[in-house]
């Protein structure tokens, strides 16, 4: 039965379509090998396979609308995955927290239409860089900012940070073997603040 495009079973009717649920996917990159999954080394979207794949007792890949590199970070990358549980999509964090190792954590969840796709979708991504300016590097925050003990021109990096402003293409800043589609992207915004 169908409700809203949501798939509601009836107790003891089995789901004969997949559902797709989108999640919203924490994690501290500083183990990982990026997001997207790599031979040999371990990375989120692995662990994210593994997880929802034992957890649910099916064959499950999620694909996540960014890939991030080594060591990146994320407070809120979005994932989706197919399966035919009957588990609503809002208690999904909640199963998948108690698996999923503590540098990992699904902080939302939601049903969406099956042919949504996360890559495929006007969104806009907000990244944010660190650094600290002291005498001395912090071993609390070597993993979470760069250190740096020169004083740092504000003004003249703000203004520096302008030219960044609008559609330019980041081909320079991609590896060798990038599987992007495109490598023109707009900044739609920049600030450096204290």
């Amino acid at each position: 039965m169908r409700k809203n495009d949501k798939i509601i079973p009836m107790e003891n009717e089995a789901i004969t379509t997949a559902r797709r649920i989108l999640i919203y996917v924490a994690y501290d990159g500083t183990s990982y090998h990026g997001f997207q999954v790599q031979s040999g080394v371990p990375t989120i979207e692995g662990v994210l396979n593994e997880t929802l794949s034992s957890l649910f007792k099916e064959d499950i890949a999620v694909i996540g609308a960014s890939r991030t590199d080594s060591g990146v970070h994320s407070k809120g990358n979005i994932a989706v995955f197919d399966t035919y549980a009957h588990i609503p999509a809002e208690k999904v964090p909640y199963a998948l927290n108690r698996q999923l190792p503590g540098d990992i954590r699904i902080v939302g969840a939601a049903e969406v239409k099956p042919d949504f796709h996360p890559r495929h979708t006007d969104t806009r991504k907000t990244y944010e860089y660190r650094i600290i300016c002291s005498p001395f590097e912090s071993p609390i925050n070597r993993l979470y900012a760069h250190w740096t003990y020169n004083e740092l021109d504000v003004g003249l990096m703000q203004r520096g940070a302008e030219f960044l402003k609008g559609e330019h293409d980041f081909k320079s800043f991609c590896s060798v073997n990038t599987q992007a589609e495109s490598t023109v992207r707009t900044i739609y915004d920049i600030s450096v603040v204290t």
